[in-house]
């Protein structure tokens, strides 16, 4: 039973230190607003891949941001800070950039 009160508070703590969280949901909402808007548009692939790079671009610094402070309040290097800023930006991206092109897949018969 005491492990089992140890584990929620040991997760609450984990989520009270998630100073990416805010910026991370404002940056996801706005890659996910646009990616909706692309589909119910009908926008083709190519035009969704232009556009796409210039969206969300202030949501995504603010990310940054929060990713570089966590980081280096881990002991990070400056380098590894904006690899792992790098690194995790892509990642969101390019989870929208390929839900968007299998949504505009074309579906077998």
């Amino acid at each position: 039973m005491i492990s089992v009160v140890l584990a929620f508070a040991l997760a609450g703590v984990d989520m009270q230190s998630d100073t990416t969280r805010a910026s991370r949901e404002a940056f996801n909402n706005c890659l996910r607003n646009f990616m909706q808007r692309s589909i119910d548009s009908r926008m083709t692939m190519d035009a969704f891949t232009a556009a796409y790079a210039e969206q969300c671009r202030t949501e995504e610094a603010a990310y940054r941001a929060a990713i570089m402070q966590r980081e280096r309040s881990f002991g990070s290097r400056p380098a590894d800070a904006e690899q792992a800023a790098n690194e995790e930006i892509e990642d969101a991206r390019a989870n929208f950039r390929d839900q968007f092109e299998a949504s505009v897949a074309p579906r077998p018969n």
